[in-house]
């Protein structure tokens, strides 16, 4: 899907929100369009590749910042004075306890929508996991006995955590980022179905699906299954990504 995105100028010569009059609602298979056009004669191939660009470019953004921020947050919690850890950790709880998809649409609908929204406003309610699992596991490290005897070597308390604590907690949080890529695709997809998400005069699997909700019961019902199964195959491929990495860290262990 990733190469598809990429390679979409050399799969497609359409521009992916031109419109054709002389080429409106053509089903799949004809010529010229393998996929169809909408109503407005866009061609569906060129939506769904370029499309795939953004919806893939706000998985891969959302889940990098989540990671780094609740890493970051995670060795805050496990290194410094536990008056920090206790306000990080239930920073963390309280936040998990809220509906997180309410408070993703309350930010969009105050910053408006935009790319960076969208990115910004996953990552800010997903850091919540991936902090508490790196806080857990670099405590857990800590009393090991190769970090006490990094420290009996003369190592620093930065050279110990560069070296030894951080390489040792990022296993398990790589499987949560694997989760994280396909959780984003599902926000920006809903985000933008209601109109929150990505600017309309941008393509992306949401906007497709924005755009043709009322074709759902009528003859046109590919043109919202081309982008609802691109979503589900992301989805499908990133959650068995996570499940092949996490038994092999296990087995590393």
């Amino acid at each position: 899907m990733g190469l598809a995105a990429v390679a979409a100028p050399l799969l497609t010569p359409y521009d992916p929100i031109a419109t054709d009059t002389a080429a409106t609602a053509l089903p799949p298979g004809s010529p010229g369009h393998p996929l169809g056009t909408d109503l407005l004669g866009r061609d569906l191939l060129a939506g769904l590749l370029y499309g795939g660009r953004t919806s893939l470019l706000v998985g891969l953004a959302a889940a990098a910042m989540t990671v780094v921020l609740g890493t970051l947050l995670g060795a805050a919690a496990a290194a410094g004075p536990r008056w920090l850890d206790s306000l990080i950790a239930r920073a963390a709880d309280m936040l998990l306890s809220l509906p997180m998809l309410i408070v993703t649409l309350a930010l969009a609908a105050v910053a408006g929508p935009s790319l960076a929204t969208v990115i910004v406003a996953v990552a800010v309610t997903s850091w919540m996991p991936v902090a508490l699992i790196a806080r857990a596991e670099l405590r857990s490290q800590r009393e090991r006995l190769y970090i006490r005897a990094a420290y009996g070597l003369g190592l620093s308390g930065a050279q110990v955590f560069r070296r030894h604590l951080l390489p040792g907690a990022l296993p398990p949080v790589a499987s949560i980022a694997a989760f994280e890529v396909g959780h984003a695709v599902l926000t920006e997809s809903t985000l933008s179905f209601l109109g929150l998400g990505i600017p309309p005069n941008r393509p992306s699997w949401g906007n497709l699906l924005t755009e043709t909700k009322a074709h759902l019961l009528t003859g046109e019902w590919y043109t919202v299954a081309y982008p609802a199964a691109a979503i589900v195959i992301v989805i499908i491929a990133v959650n068995v990504l996570a499940n092949a990495v996490a038994p092999a860290d296990g087995r590393a262990w």
